[in-house]
């Protein structure tokens, strides 16, 4: 006879699996019941192929090694990458899974992060998330970065670890220049030692535009002796304001 735990997962398989013949997905972008990114608007979306800087991921109109931010303000962070650009089909995604509470989002996107993780050879011991506030946190109902990473470590079989944490509400980037978006999350974030020393940390987040959130993680996780921080977003704006 099969276990009560297990009865209790068929159970909830099944449940699953007869809401959605009853209330189908619908995609995010185009509105069709053919899941949350359905296959065409799944082909709308582009990769990014273009020289980027070798810090912090941002186009580059050459094959130079970096960008001129990065020669005059070199990174701490050991690189940051992004899969896809941020436009059509993928902004309405992103903006779904953070403003629109549709999770299921996070599974289609979690693969472009995992397909760019490996194409990229990172070698990484854990994964890890840019933590939102816990005000913000609760007030969402999920950290949109959590669910992505936990995407990427199953489909990868890196473990994911939570240890960053937001020490203080930070106004919304949206709309500051680099220069503000630095000084708005400096110092904002604190890591816990114990499960990052001395390792590499692939550290995951929605959208990089100027690289400063995820740069201020990476301070706070190299202060608790992670060994490097690799920065990997699903996307990022073709342009941006320094």
């Amino acid at each position: 006879m099969m276990p009560h735990s297990g009865r209790l997962q068929a159970w909830a398989g099944l449940t699953g699996r007869l809401l959605d013949l009853l209330f189908p997905a619908r995609c995010v972008n185009c509105k069709s019941v053919n899941g949350s990114l359905c296959p065409a608007c799944l082909a709308t979306i582009h990769p990014i192929t273009t020289p980027t800087c070798e810090r912090c991921g941002h186009p580059l109109p050459s094959t130079q090694a970096t960008c001129l931010q990065c020669t005059m303000h070199p990174l701490q962070i050991t690189r940051i990458q992004s899969a896809v650009w941020h436009d059509g089909a993928m902004r309405e995604a992103i903006h779904a899974l953070k403003y629109n509470r549709r999770r299921d989002v996070a599974r289609p996107l979690g693969k472009f992060l995992a397909e760019k993780m490996l194409a990229s050879n990172v070698t990484c011991d854990v994964i890890s998330s840019v933590p939102l506030h816990p005000a913000r946190e609760l007030e969402r109902g999920y950290n949109q970065a959590e669910l992505l990473a936990l995407e990427t470590s199953a489909l990868t079989r890196v473990p994911y670890v939570r240890t960053l944490r937001r020490t203080r509400e930070t106004a919304d980037q949206i709309g500051l220049n680099g220069n503000g978006r630095r000084k708005n999350v400096a110092n904002a974030f604190t890591a816990e030692a114990s499960r990052v020393a001395g390792k590499n940390v692939l550290l995951i987040d929605d959208v990089a535009t100027t690289g400063a959130t995820l740069e201020s993680c990476a301070a706070a996780l190299f202060r608790a002796d992670a060994h490097s921080v690799y920065g990997l977003t699903v996307a990022r704006p073709r342009s941006y304001t320094t």
